[in-house]
């Protein structure tokens, strides 16, 4: 198997997600920093439109989504598993929340008049305008990302209580003795608001909370080197994708069909490609790029669907 090319920006929560992840599992990998907004002229032909942040590279195979590309790195790490099979379904539900309704709260935490004020992006307006602009073309006009001050505030507090009583027990992490995909979940989303100087003290009540969460911090970030995009897509083009076992496909589809994949909820940009799997856990399309070659992009099931071309 080709090597691990996770493409990600620093500020990017969900790549903190996986950053940690792979510091967890101790892997060795490559890193690129791709663009806060577009352009992205590497990462576009990897992943065929596609525009959410991360997405990790196997050769000319490109996971997208941090509900897919976990479960990809934990497949390929099996020891300490963060998907325990005794909790497949609570965990399973914890991270999609945590990851959806949770994730609007921190937004509307971060990106309140007082945290948006000492945010170095915001200081220079022209830098501003273009990241508002490119968020409102990711967007689409979805307010899934959304979510007023005065709601976010009470939500995010009482979550934190509810964890705090939690982590007050004798099991260290969320998942009990080691951490699961609960953990890494709701801790990028906490990642997000720590981060912010003048939002930290919001934690300061929660003494359990803090401890968990400098327990995933040491987990740190792995082993890593840095490459450019010109590097990655050159990676893509020397490879050729791995095979793909024969899959169930749950709808009413066929092997080679055309059709577009998109998210359900923001960044419905379509990426187009003959259908390769329709499973119930994962979705890949095989593309023929101008740039990249033959390449084949997989989606998790959950938070994506597929339409078929005419």
């Amino acid at each position: 198997m080709s090597e691990l090319i996770l493409h990600q920006y620093a500020e990017s929560l969900f790549s903190e997600k996986v950053r940690l992840l792979l510091g967890y599992k101790r892997a060795s990998y490559r890193m690129v920093e791709i663009p806060m907004i577009m352009p992205r002229p590497y990462y576009i032909p990897l992943t065929g439109g596609y525009r959410k942040t991360p997405v990790l590279q196997i050769g000319s195979d490109i996971y997208c989504d941090t509900a897919l590309i976990c479960r990809v790195i934990d497949d390929m790490y099996p020891e300490n598993t963060i998907y325990p099979e005794a909790q497949a379904g609570t965990d399973n539900a914890v991270a999609q929340w945590t990851d959806s309704f949770f994730l609007k709260v921190c937004a509307g935490l971060v990106f309140q008049p007082k945290a948006a004020a000492a945010n170095p992006l915001f200081q220079d307006e022209e830098k501003r305008k273009a990241f508002v602009a490119d968020r409102i073309n990711l967007t689409g006009g979805s307010n899934d990302l959304q979510m007023a001050l005065e709601t976010a505030e009470p939500y995010f507090l009482a979550h934190l209580d509810r964890l705090d009583t939690q982590l007050g027990g004798s099991q260290p992490f969320l998942g009990g003795e080691t951490p699961s995909i609960a953990d890494f979940s709701t801790y990028h989303n906490c990642w997000f608001v720590n981060e912010r100087d003048v939002l930290r003290d919001m934690f300061d009540p929660f003494r359990h909370v803090i401890a968990w969460y400098d327990r995933m911090v040491d987990f740190g970030h792995g082993e890593f080197e840095m490459i450019s995009g010109a590097a990655a897509l050159d990676a893509a083009i020397r490879s050729e994708p791995d095979e793909v076992p024969e899959s169930v496909f749950v709808e009413d589809f066929e092997v080679g069909q055309e059709v577009d994949v998109l998210p359900i909820d923001y960044g419905r940009q379509p990426v187009r490609g003959e259908l390769l799997i329709a499973g119930l856990d994962e979705i890949a399309v095989v593309r023929n790029d101008d740039q990249a070659g033959r390449m084949v992009v997989h989606f998790p099931r959950m938070g994506f669907e597929i339409q078929p071309v005419n």
